[in-house]
């Protein structure tokens, strides 16, 4: 802990954990993103304590970190391609969570990204039950993202602990 009084103080220390804390929580409500800013607070940490082990944690970040964001959009989409959920319909989801998200504060982005796909599914099938259907397959998608995002924010947050222990 010596080594923190040269690097980075307890203050600045804990900035980085409570900016971590900040990020995983927009893992799950997905209103910021969550995800770059652990590796920004986990980068200044680095930085602040300048060894090669800080660096390494911080390395070992980005990679978990990009391995999630390539994930969290290669299988939820593979999930409702394979239940049928066209693009045209995720697409209208993301356009009315967008405005949702104005509209309606804090409700507004879920609401609006059902609402969008269901309306764009009734459209093409004609059929309210397929459109519930692929609704609830792109909800699982999407819960899956944040899933995905979830985990990768907790372990981003072992790895810095890691490191301090390390350091």
């Amino acid at each position: 802990m010596g080594q923190y009084l040269i690097g980075m103080e307890l203050p600045g220390l804990i900035l980085v954990g409570l900016a971590i804390a900040i990020g995983i929580i927009g893992t799950i409500i997905q209103l910021y993103p969550g995800l770059p800013i652990i590796l920004i607070a986990i980068g200044i940490w680095a930085w602040a304590v300048g060894t090669a082990t800080a660096w390494c944690i911080f390395a070992a970040v980005a990679v978990v970190i990009i391995l999630s964001y390539v994930l969290s959009f290669v299988l939820p989409a593979k999930l409702m391609r394979d239940e049928g959920a066209p693009w045209s319909a995720l697409t209208a989801g993301i356009i009315l969570a967008f405005i949702g998200f104005f509209v309606i504060p804090v409700v507004g982005m879920p609401i609006g990204f059902i609402v969008g796909v269901y309306t764009a599914e009734w459209i093409r099938l004609k059929d309210n039950a397929g459109a519930w259907r692929q609704t609830k397959s792109a909800l699982k998608g999407v819960l899956l993202s944040i899933l995905i995002e979830l985990i990768a924010g907790t372990l981003s947050a072992g790895l810095w602990v890691l490191g301090l222990v390390l350091t």
